[in-house]
C-alpha cells in the first residue's frame, strides 16, 4: 500500500477560513492606523505652520500678510499626492480668513479639514497660542468642530 502525502481539501478550506477571519479582524485595524498616522502627520505641519507664523510676527510685530499658502508652501496637506487635510488659517473667531492684504493681525486660528481618505476623522484646530483641539469623528461644517482651549487638545479626550 502506499503512503500518500498531501493535504485534503477540507484541511485546505480550513486554512483559507481561518486565514479570511484573521484578514476581516486585521484590515480595519490597519484601516484605523493609517489614518491616525496620517493625523499625526498633520499635527506636525501644523506646529511647523505655527512656528513660522511665530517667526514672522516676531520679525513683523504682527501676522499681517500671512496666508497659508506663503507660510507653508500649498493650502493643502501634503503639498503632493493624494489630498487629506484644507488648511485654512482665519482670525480668532474662525469666520474671516487671513489674507495677504489683511490690516493688522495679532490672533489668528489654522483648520486642518479633513479631506480624502482621512474624512470622517474630525477637524484639527490650533491657535496663536498654541492651543488646540481635535474632536474625534466630528467634520463639522461651515465652521469648528471645537473650540482650542488650555484644557483641550489633540488626542480626542
Amino acid at each position: 500500500m502506499m503512503n500518500q502525502k498531501g493535504f485534503t481539501l477540507v484541511e485546505l478550506m480550513i486554512v483559507v477560513a481561518i486565514i479570511a477571519i484573521l484578514a476581516a479582524i486585521a484590515y480595519p485595524s490597519y484601516q484605523q492606523y493609517v489614518i491616525k498616522t496620517k493625523r499625526v502627520d498633520m499635527q506636525s505641519a501644523m506646529m511647523q505652520i505655527s512656528r513660522n507664523l511665530v517667526n514672522y510676527k516676531m520679525a513683523n510685530n504682527d501676522f499681517s500678510g500671512r496666508t497659508v499658502a506663503n507660510v507653508f508652501g500649498g493650502t493643502v496637506y501634503p503639498t503632493s499626492g493624494p489630498v487629506l487635510y484644507d488648511l485654512t488659517l482665519t482670525d480668532i473667531d474662525g469666520t474671516q480668513p487671513l489674507t495677504a492684504t489683511a490690516a493688522k493681525v495679532n490672533t489668528w486660528l489654522l483648520i486642518a479639514t479633513p479631506t480624502g481618505a482621512q474624512t470622517g476623522d474630525g477637524h484639527l484646530i490650533l491657535n496663536h497660542r498654541g492651543e488646540r483641539c481635535w474632536t474625534k469623528g466630528s467634520d463639522k461644517s461651515g465652521g469648528t468642530a471645537c473650540v482650542p482651549s488650555a484644557a483641550t487638545n489633540w488626542d480626542g479626550r
